[in-house]
């Protein structure tokens, strides 16, 4: 059930809110640099280290794979540690480690320490967004309902323009090397930024520390709340990462982990090999390929600044079952062009159309899962559900550098259109829940008794 402190917090804004959403949750652009800024300059790595269609499969995804095991032991470290430790050590690793990736010797260095790199963006996604929704109100949570698609589509865009300059001055198959470089400097600010970050009031408050509980709101939203101090210290142990499944909430489980599915499978296994695409077929210059980039992820600005609107209009279930449908049918017209069915110059329009499509509905999945989840376990929610984000992406990463080595971009597309549908019909399934109606306003529960 509520306590004054949940309450208090839900009910009142946060002053520093956009200032502490953008340093709690700086993994997200992180993820979303290693994502698209590699994917732009993957023929360059390529060029230099020559792996086969497994090795460099496998090297895409080692971040993936590593953010497997760093989403769900995180989010259970941070509902027992608490939410500002992990966030520092978790960029701290992320730091070290994008530096020894760009230093690289070999192909097994770089897979090794991207494994471990991974790791500390899968901890510090769960834990970003518990801190995030354990800091904002009710009112505010409604403007970073699309903060992945911000993240994914901006990022992606400032990487466009850094390869573009990579490229310009460089002009060598180094210029990977410096993409992890300046995600190392960007981690490095963060890392500082994060320590001036205060412990949420909720974790302190179901954690006992009631005292610094009244300091940190007194500090963050200059009031006194006089709290109750004999309430019962929540106990958080290893159970809790399977409790998520005790809660009697499966069908809305099985509902944002499908969109979960379908954000991964076209995140990885179509968006990142975009440039890869475009440059084989042979359409354009580099520099070219970049503009096409350009406008195809200006689409998923687009889509990210639709997403509340359509989501407040139209409710949950139908802002993003929709977009999800079209999407995956545009995937299957991307294979009708790739077989020469339709005209080679939908390429570009239709790759626009399906990022349009996954920014504006599917890519809320995680506002829509910290909307019901309760607050005791939205650590470990967070985990299980960045966790099979990442196993999704490694799935579509690995299976796509193979495929596309092997056999082409044909075959890719069509195995791409035939997961996202699986993932699109449970989501169409799963999603009529009371939560996810268009009338249903969210008492976003804190607790499993609510």
């Amino acid at each position: 059930m509520d306590n004054e402190v949940t309450s208090f917090v839900y009910k009142n804004d946060n002053i520093n809110g956009i200032l502490m959403v953008f340093i709690a949750s700086a993994s997200i652009f992180l993820d979303v640099w290693d994502l698209t800024a590699f994917s732009f300059v993957i023929t360059f790595f390529k060029d230099e280290f020559l792996p086969s269609g497994l090795i460099l499969g496998i090297s895409v995804s080692a971040a993936n794979i590593g953010a497997i095991a760093g989403a769900i032991i995180g989010g259970y470290l941070t509902d027992k540690l608490g939410r500002k430790k992990l966030l520092i050590y978790n960029m701290l690793i992320f730091t070290v480690f994008s530096i020894l990736i760009a230093a690289s010797a070999n192909l097994y260095e770089f897979i090794i320490f991207r494994l471990i790199m991974g790791f500390s963006i899968g901890s510090d996604v769960a834990t970003g967004f518990s801190y995030i929704y354990e800091y904002i109100s009710k009112k505010q949570r409604n403007r970073y309902y699309s903060l992945w698609a911000y993240s994914f589509s901006l990022v992606a865009l400032m990487a466009i323009f850094s390869v573009f300059l990579l490229k310009l001055y460089i002009n060598n198959n180094s210029i990977w090397r410096y993409i992890f470089v300046i995600g190392g400097i960007f981690a490095a600010v963060i890392l500082l930024l994060r320590t001036r970050l205060m412990e949420t009031p909720i974790w302190l408050y179901n954690n006992g520390n009631y005292h610094e509980t009244e300091n940190v709101i007194r500090k963050v939203y200059g009031e006194s709340l006089k709290i109750d101090k004999n309430s019962g210290k929540l106990r958080v142990n290893i159970k809790n990462i399977i409790k998520i499944f005790k809660i009697k909430m499966n069908r809305e489980i099985l509902f944002f982990l499908s969109l979960n599915g379908i954000v991964g499978f076209i995140g990885w296994g179509f968006s990142f090999y975009i440039t890869y695409m475009l440059v084989v077929l042979k359409f354009f210059t580099f520099y070219q390929d970049l503009e096409a980039d350009a406008l195809i992820y200006s689409f998923g600005f687009i889509g990210a600044v639709i997403s509340p609107v359509i989501s407040r209009k139209f409710g949950i279930y139908r802002s993003s079952v929709i977009p999800s449908i079209i999407a995956t049918l545009s995937i299957l017209a991307l294979f009708f062009v790739f077989s020469k069915l339709i005209p080679a110059y939908f390429t570009v329009p239709l790759s626009a159309l399906i990022i349009l499509m996954n920014y504006s509905g599917p890519m809320a999945y995680n506002a829509i899962l910290n909307d019901f989840i309760p607050a005791e376990l939205r650590g470990v929610a967070n985990g299980w559900n960045y966790m099979f984000n990442k196993i999704t992406e490694a799935v579509s990463g690995l299976s796509a550098g193979v495929i596309l080595v092997l056999v082409g971009i044909k075959y890719n597309t069509l195995i791409l259109f035939l997961t996202v549908a699986v993932f699109t019909a449970i989501a169409l399934v799963t999603g009529r829940s009371k939560y996810f109606r268009k009338d249903y306003v969210s008492d976003f529960q804190t607790s499993e008794s609510e």
